[in-house]
């Protein structure tokens, strides 16, 4: 709570020296203004968590594509837009790239509007780790950023609905303190999207430590081919999950 405020009283005075511009827009007063977050384009209808095809919004109640063949070890993917989306795009990489993790505050507003009304209860939210090398570097993991942004708005949405039955109310967040990230491996955004290059980059990466809370949410920025998290997701289930789903912030590349 103490570092909380602050963290509030420094983000206020570093507004009020230097005032916030739209990364997407570069309008003054936000750092992600509500024009642009307004604007992101919802996906067209659910993600098939084997193959990661958006399937058509017409068909409701599908949770997987017709005649799938994907091995994808996932057991529901959520994502609140598209990657080439240039709103969502600007606030991806400001915040991943660019270190603007004041952003955070315009996050929460944006995740509050779109958290998926499906969420498994008792879900635990895991963020992706980074290798010890990239989290020097970054000195953040944007994952654990979104995170815990994404556990204040279902907190937000917790109290809104505190007297009715929503399962967002009993999904939390817990910090990166069972999945980790053992060694260094080029960076998938560097890659090419091809499924098993990408899958071979990061074979073996993952080590899990502790209990293993038995249904998983991964949460990350991106979900392109879904190597990584697949890999992630084949250590937990080997530990003892029995589910794992995973929330991003955009889908594609």
């Amino acid at each position: 709570m103490f570092n909380k405020a602050v963290r509030k009283i420094k983000e206020q005075v570093m507004d009020f020296l230097f005032p916030p511009f739209c990364v997407a827009c570069n309008k003054q007063g936000d750092w992600w203004c509500e024009d642009c977050r307004s604007s992101i384009q919802n996906l067209s209808g659910s993600i098939c968590p084997k193959c990661l095809r958006v399937i058509d919004a017409g068909r409701l109640g599908r949770v997987t594509c017709d005649d799938c063949h994907g091995l994808l070890p996932f057991d529901r993917v959520w994502s609140f837009g598209y990657y080439h989306d240039p709103k969502l795009r600007a606030a991806i990489t400001a915040l991943k790239f660019q270190g603007t993790t004041a952003l955070h505050r315009d996050l929460r507003s944006f995740l509050n509007d779109k958290l998926p009304s499906d969420l498994p209860g008792g879900a635990v939210f895991i963020p992706m780790p980074l290798s010890e090398k990239r989290l020097k570097e970054r000195g953040f993991n944007q994952a654990e950023l979104i995170a815990n942004e994404i556990e204040a708005a279902q907190s937000t949405s917790r109290m809104a609905h505190s007297g009715a039955s929503d399962v967002r109310r009993v999904a939390y967040h817990v910090s990166n303190a069972t999945l980790f990230r053992s060694g260094h491996r080029e960076a998938q955004s560097s890659m090419s999207h091809d499924l098993d290059t990408r899958q071979e980059n990061v074979k073996n990466c993952f080590q899990v430590v502790g209990n293993v809370p038995k249904n998983i949410i991964l949460v990350d920025d991106v979900i392109t081919t879904g190597a990584t998290a697949a890999e992630a997701a084949k250590a937990l289930l080997s530990a003892g999950a029995e589910k794992v789903s995973v929330l991003t912030l955009a889908i594609g590349a």
